[in-house]
């Protein structure tokens, strides 16, 4: 089975990001797709209802066809990131799609209110992260 995976990003390359899909390419055997793309087109001002529409849009569609969705601590943190990725969980949220947070990498826990917010801890093993992907994209929902 290939696993159709969405990590937040608030449309940049976080350096979390960029090794959670190392990790996840790293484990032999594991096939995947990557559905987060830290992109827009930045001819949409995304603080305009049009913007807004454009990127809510262009989330639900890379969300929808995910497995599941995998919540960068590291992310979530960053302030100016923030209401993207509020909106990236509360889309997942409404279709249905598990969310695994994963700590910052090298930490250890995620913040208090991310904990509330999702379904499992993913951690940054490659063995063990893929195992988490696995058992929560088999529950059924």
């Amino acid at each position: 089975m290939t696993y159709d995976i969405f990590l937040t990003h608030a449309w940049r390359y976080h350096d979390d990001w960029n090794r959670f899909v190392s990790l996840l390419d790293g484990v032999e055997g594991f096939e995947w797709r990557n559905f987060s793309l830290p992109w827009y087109d930045p001819a949409f001002d995304p603080r305009t209802p049009v913007g807004e529409r454009m990127v809510l849009k262009s989330l639900e569609a890379q969300i929808a066809p995910a497995h599941c969705c995998i919540v960068l601590a590291s992310v979530f943190e960053t302030r100016s990131a923030r209401q993207w990725v509020d909106l990236e969980i509360g889309i997942a949220r409404r279709l249905g799609k598990p969310l695994l947070g994963a700590p910052p990498h090298n930490g250890t826990s995620l913040p208090a209110e991310l904990e509330q917010l999702i379904d499992r801890v993913i951690p940054w093993e490659g063995a063990a992260a893929v195992r988490t992907i696995k058992e929560e994209v088999a529950k059924p929902r």
